[in-house]
């Protein structure tokens, strides 16, 4: 008990800041020590812990015995597909059951609220549809909130009031930019969720009043924001811009920039870590946190790419004990580079992160107004027996929605329905979109582009 209150305390995280900060001064030399230091930990750990990778790699040759000899290059890559499939014996915690946390998760919207008082669990379709769980423990969230605040946010420091931050993006659920947001402790920072799936007016209403000095969110979430500034219909100038989840294009970096005065940060997270990399104060490329992460970029093969090549993201996270990822595949593109920045930082850096690029649904309120869909609500979409799902909008106000369920399909047929009438009902669409949904035994990727398109809007 007294271990657990410990680990979920601010005097924690503060330790870690501390010794990030120490990590920031280490040569590449060191800082490549230490990671091979925490990665031969993990993988004991997960030898020890974890049923499944034990049978896994024991398969390929790699037992408790031999760790000192492997390196992450000789370990097999894992999939989201094989993680779900072997969700129970994958964690390491062997209390933690799928079916439980799924029922968990079906009934609690709270994204402050831990699963047994101790785990956070993050949810996410992804942009290849699979829905998938992920759960940190309280050891595991510290070490990620000691990243977010020493590298990413920053705060300025005021002596007279807490800061205030704001995130917008989808939240009301477990997702993974809420629940961390969220999680800031409020002796140290008032927080204002501003939901994606709102009314505009009442977006624009909510940061009018609240004044953020921490501004935090979706790239095309701000970016709206940004938009509306320029109209006049916001007036906010946070010290702060942080974009993440989707793509932050020249153009949306340009816009931001003119209409809050500052020029945002591009910050690479995900469910399946949520502090991987980020912009220094130059803006340019993003800086790989090599000291909790390993980041590998092969080709379709699974072949390493030269450096400066683009490849697919192998993803090894180091902190995570509870639900470890060793060697998985992220179905993002990234190029890393060769040369290293010269703002004096130790990790090397890549750019061009693509990944998510669905596109906005556009519909027609009941008033004849058009309004959007994010596609990040459909991204973060979750019910549970609801293992892959598509979007197709078949007409202005209709949408089809081709699902794959497990158990009883009457029951997650009315669960996804009562889902999507919150999501319709939030941006007052509920009157005018009409919902079909068709049961699938699979859904093939686009035999055009060989790849999963999890949203297909309607063209004009």
């Amino acid at each position: 008990m007294l271990k657990t209150y410990y680990q979920q305390s601010v005097g924690n995280v503060i330790l870690k800041i501390l010794a990030l900060k120490k990590t920031e001064r280490l040569s590449l030399e060191h800082l490549q020590r230490l990671q091979t230091k925490r990665f031969r930990k993990l993988l004991r750990h997960v030898l020890q812990c974890s049923r499944f990778y034990k049978s896994y790699y024991n398969k390929h040759g790699i037992n408790i015995n031999n760790i000192e000899k492997i390196f992450v290059t000789d370990l097999p890559p894992i999939s989201k597909q094989m993680m779900m499939d072997n969700y129970d014996d994958f964690v390491c915690d062997q209390s933690l059951k799928r079916k439980n946390i799924e029922e968990f998760l079906s009934g609690s919207a709270n994204p402050r609220e831990k699963y047994r008082n101790l785990y956070t669990v993050i949810h996410t379709s992804g942009s290849c549809g699979t829905i998938s769980l992920f759960v940190y423990g309280p050891e595991d969230w510290a070490v990620i909130k000691a990243l977010v605040v020493a590298r990413v946010v920053q705060p300025p420091p005021y002596v007279n009031r807490r800061i205030k931050m704001s995130f917008i993006g989808a939240t009301d659920g477990h997702y993974a930019g809420v629940s961390l947001a969220s999680d800031v402790p409020e002796l140290l920072a008032r927080f204002l969720p501003l939901s994606i799936n709102s009314p505009l007016e009442a977006i624009d209403h909510k940061c009018n009043t609240f004044r953020p000095d921490v501004l935090s969110g979706y790239s095309s979430g701000i970016h709206l924001l940004a938009q509306e500034q320029l109209k006049g219909e916001v007036t906010i100038r946070p010290e702060r811009i942080i974009c993440t989840s989707d793509p932050l294009t020249h153009e949306m970096r340009q816009t931001i920039k003119q209409a809050l005065g500052r020029e945002p940060i591009n910050f690479y997270a995900a469910s399946e870590s949520l502090s991987m990399a980020a912009q220094c104060e130059r803006h340019e490329n993003l800086h790989m946190f090599t000291d909790w992460h390993i980041f590998e970029a092969v080709d379709d093969e699974l072949r390493p790419v030269a450096a400066d090549t683009p490849g697919n993201l192998l993803l090894t996270n180091l902190y995570n004990y509870t639900q470890p990822l060793i060697r998985y595949q992220m179905h993002d593109e990234v190029v890393i580079n060769r040369q290293p920045c010269g703002c004096g930082l130790p990790f090397p850096t890549m750019r061009n992160v693509a990944g998510r690029q669905e596109e906005f649904l556009w519909f027609d309120t009941a008033d004849g107004k058009p309004d959007y869909l994010h596609p990040i609500v459909l991204v973060e979409l979750f019910v549970a027996g609801l293992k892959k799902f598509q979007v197709i909008q078949t007409q202005r106000n209709a949408m089809l929605m081709k699902v794959v369920v497990d158990g009883n399909q009457a029951e997650v047929l009315a669960a996804i329905r009562r889902r999507m009438h919150e999501i319709f009902c939030g941006k007052k669409l509920d009157t005018t979109v009409k919902l079909n949904l068709e049961v699938v035994e699979d859904i093939p990727n686009d035999p055009k582009t060989g790849k999963y398109k999890l949203i297909i809007p309607l063209k004009d």
